[in-house]
C-alpha cells in the first residue's frame, strides 16, 4: 500500500508544469529611405503556464550563478506578456534569463 501511495504521489509531482518563458524581439520599425522611427526596439517575455494571483520574477544572469530581478509581476490568466523593455534597459552583454515564483 505504501509503494502505491509513494508511486501516486511521485506521478503528481512530476507532472505539474513548470512556468515557462519566451523572449519575443520587436524591431524598431524604418521608413522607404532606411530612417528609424517611432519607438526603439527591444524584447518582451511571454510567461505561459504560470498559476494565477501568484508573484512571478523574471531574472537575468551572466553566469548562471548570480541572479538579478529584472521584473516582478502577476497575473489573473495562465500567461501574460510582459512590457516593452527598450534595449538600454536590459543587461548590455549577454546574458540568460529565467522565470522564478517571488516568495
Amino acid at each position: 500500500m505504501k509503494k502505491i501511495i509513494s508511486l501516486l504521489l511521485l506521478v503528481g509531482a512530476v507532472s505539474v508544469n513548470a512556468a515557462s518563458i519566451e523572449l519575443k524581439i520587436q524591431k524598431q520599425k524604418v521608413n522607404s529611405n532606411g530612417s528609424p522611427y517611432g519607438s526603439p526596439g527591444g524584447i518582451y517575455f511571454k510567461c505561459t503556464d504560470i498559476d494565477p494571483f501568484i508573484l512571478y520574477t523574471v531574472q537575468y544572469s551572466r553566469d548562471l550563478k548570480t541572479w538579478t530581478d529584472l521584473y516582478n509581476f502577476g497575473a489573473v490568466g495562465t500567461q501574460t506578456t510582459s512590457p516593452l523593455f527598450h534595449w538600454y534597459q536590459l543587461p548590455p552583454n549577454k546574458c540568460f534569463f529565467r522565470i522564478v515564483v517571488a516568495w
